[in-house]
């Protein structure tokens, strides 16, 4: 009997701890963007957590490059670093922003976008050099 129910215990503590397949549904990237190539520092330290249960940071003064538009929102592509979202799976990942607010992630591997269950802040600054 105490045998049984510490299996069960096991059972669901392993279930429980199992990561969720990150969401996602196919896009197809317009690459040809009038801002295409702008580049934009972050201005602080954004934490953002997936649907998958995980966090991530995304450190003040990465730079993003606009890699082109989703009907979700603008893709900025990371310059300097690789940004990834996870789940049971890791995926590479770029910024989708609408109206200053990090929406999701571009999946350029998948050709998804992964929505983020609430939209973030995500102050930008156009670098001009």
């Amino acid at each position: 009997m105490r045998y049984r129910a510490c299996s069960a215990l096991l059972v669901a503590a392993v279930l429980v701890g199992c990561a969720g397949e990150v969401v996602r549904q196919p896009v197809e990237l317009n690459a040809s963007v009038p801002e295409a190539g702008r580049l934009y520092t972050l201005r602080n330290d954004v934490e953002v957590r997936l649907e998958s249960n995980y966090t991530r940071i995304i450190r003040a003064h990465t730079e993003f490059s606009v890699a082109g538009s989703l009907p979700q929102g603008t893709v900025l592509r990371p310059t300097q670093t690789v940004l990834t979202v996870e789940g049971r799976h890791m995926h590479e990942a770029y910024a989708v922003l609408r109206d200053d607010r990090l929406v999701g992630f571009y999946l350029p591997v998948e050709k998804a976008f992964s929505p983020l269950p609430l939209a973030t802040s995500f102050p930008l600054v156009q670098r001009k050099d």
